[in-house]
């Protein structure tokens, strides 16, 4: 497969996918926690659905587990990851219409609008927010919302990460993760035409906790919630139009 993305995603979906139902791991505790809060964050949304990086597909689950959404778009680069999303929503789904699509986020394309986009997990891999963005916000109808997750460099366990692991991320993935502050992400939504409602942080992001002590790390995360949720390294963003 000539993608890196697409190589590095296809390698990992048993991995990913522990993630979702592990515990005991910061790592475990940090998947749990965004699939909460986006579940939350689309409470308010309902009609159709656009995931464009669905991974495993347990997000997308959470999220059309409520009912509100009668159709799903749901996309991914790697077919490994695709393949395992559409088997889990198979099996857990009886009512959505779905439409399962491999493409890179920039190939997509739809004549659909969407009244829910997720971008969860994804713009690490291929940063271009000058471009993702407004080609995202383009499918979305009048009153559409996009959830937008991102690592931020302003927390200082993420710059330590990034400075002692880039090489090796580098040769090991083939290619370089996309980093980005808060005033990158607001002032890319505002170019785009969109503006932040709300925002949501978690994650202590202990450098390399999980390898140091994964219990301690988790009972930390565990624990520390409160303090995470003001200056977590993650943050997850609900957009909306201007």
């Amino acid at each position: 497969m000539n993608d890196p993305v697409a190589a590095y995603f296809g390698k990992v979906p048993e991995l990913h996918k522990r993630q979702f139902v592990q515990g005991g791991s910061g790592a475990s505790f940090y998947f749990q926690t965004r699939l909460r809060i986006v579940r939350e964050l689309a409470a308010a949304s309902a009609g159709r659905l656009l995931d464009c990086a669905a991974g495993t597909g347990e997000i997308t689950c959470a999220v059309l587990q409520s009912g509100r959404f009668s159709y799903a778009t749901v996309v991914d680069i790697s077919p490994a990851m695709l393949q395992h999303a559409k088997e889990l929503l198979m099996s857990q789904l009886a009512d959505p219409e779905l439409e399962f699509v491999q493409s890179d986020v920039f190939n997509f394309k739809s004549d659909s609008r969407f009244d829910l986009i997720l971008c969860v997990g994804l713009i690490a891999h291929v940063g271009r927010l000058d471009i993702l963005l407004p080609q995202l916000r383009s499918m979305l109808t009048l009153d559409g919302r996009i959830i937008l997750q991102t690592t931020l460099t302003d927390h200082a366990g993420v710059r330590i990460v990034r400075a002692l692991t880039a090489p090796r991320e580098l040769a090991r993935r083939g290619y370089r993760i996309s980093w980005f502050s808060q005033r990158e992400i607001s002032e890319s939504c505002k170019v785009a035409g969109l503006r932040i409602l709300e925002i949501r942080r978690h994650s202590l992001a202990i450098p390399f906790g999980d390898r140091l002590w994964r219990w301690g790390n988790f009972q930390l995360e565990r624990r520390l919630q409160s303090w995470a949720s003001r200056h977590g390294a993650d943050a997850i963003y609900l957009l909306g139009t201007e």
